[in-house]
């Protein structure tokens, strides 16, 4: 984005050594995925071995679920990206410029119209490939957050989740790669939050907003805002889970498909009026598309982390 930086020098750095940038971010979010699953499967066995008593009952049993499942999700992203990327070419400072309220408001209806409607189409192409494999899929997140109380469901999505993800993904992950340049970080910051979903309903919902984040805290320079965008949101997909009255429903749908419209108008509108900046390495943009595309681990994220989130919604 168009701002003031903070001048940097980078090392000298051949493509051989860019490529490597790509493929060291591929495996952090390999070891993400990988780590979170197999953490999460030691803890819950854990929990059920030595604390029976409170992993069967009524009220803990849910609180237990959700502590287990909270360290599991979040602590890899808070160890591996500061470890694995530690090496990465920095970038440059971002001065802090929060969102006025009027600018809050087009990014908090933008963001529920590319969230929904990304939504929208992905539960389409999953309805084709139920038909396809006639076999009915599970959104494994809606099951887990079924399972909880609902003001544990609040606490969970609308207070943990936004803090903890935008601090992973747009506080830590999104300024280590900023060395890359604008571009680079909020798609891979965006796509690294879309596969640590691990759940094909919400990967194209991730991945936009994801997108979407990432663009606010480069004009702010703080996750403030984002974390406030992501709560309304979260917030909004908890509310809807009540067993609200038919007129309340209506106007739920009726603002999802006029924030889609709104959208898909702003960003036709605006598409054009940001400058992406491209970050300290002598590098064109090309040149750094074509060492991520030659990035072995790149593709290997791909395959393994979309092929996961894949199978997780037939199980």
């Amino acid at each position: 984005m168009t701002q003031e930086m903070t001048p940097y020098v980078p090392k000298p750095m051949s493509r051989r050594e860019l490529r490597k940038c790509y493929s060291r971010f591929s495996i952090s979010v390999i070891l993400l995925v990988v780590l979170t699953q197999v953490l999460g499967g030691v803890l819950y066995y854990a929990a059920a071995r030595f604390f029976p008593q409170y992993y069967w009952d009524a009220f803990w049993g849910p609180v237990l679920a959700l502590a287990v499942n909270d360290v599991s999700v979040y602590l890899p992203g808070l160890v591996i990206f500061p470890l694995v990327l530690r090496k990465m070419p920095k970038g440059n400072s971002i001065p802090v410029d929060r969102l006025s309220l009027w600018e809050f408001i087009q990014a908090a209806v933008f963001s529920f119209g590319v969230g929904y409607g990304c939504s929208l189409v992905s539960s389409l192409v999953i309805y084709g490939l139920e038909h396809l494999t006639n076999h009915v899929t599970t959104n494994v997140v809606d099951s887990f957050s079924a399972s909880l109380p609902i003001w544990l469901t609040a606490v969970a999505f609308v207070l943990v989740a936004p803090v903890m993800e935008e601090l992973i993904f747009r506080r830590i992950l999104l300024r280590r790669l900023l060395g890359l340049g604008d571009v680079s970080a909020i798609v891979l910051s965006a796509l690294a939050f879309a596969l640590f979903h691990a759940n094909l309903y919400q990967t194209a919902y991730a991945f936009v907003l994801g997108l979407v984040f990432g663009a606010v805290v480069l004009l702010t320079g703080s996750i403030r805002d984002t974390i406030l965008l992501h709560m309304l949101i979260n917030g909004f997909s908890v509310v809807m889970q009540l067993n609200l009255p038919d007129e309340a429903l209506m106007i739920a749908s009726v603002f999802i498909f006029l924030s889609i419209g709104i959208a898909i108008a702003m960003f036709l509108a605006v598409r054009r009026g940001y400058h992406m900046e491209p970050g300290p390495l002598p590098f064109s943009p090309r040149e750094k598309a074509r060492a991520c595309r030659r990035s072995v681990w790149f593709w290997v994220m791909l395959v393994l982390g979309l092929g996961y989130s894949a199978v997780t919604i037939f199980l």
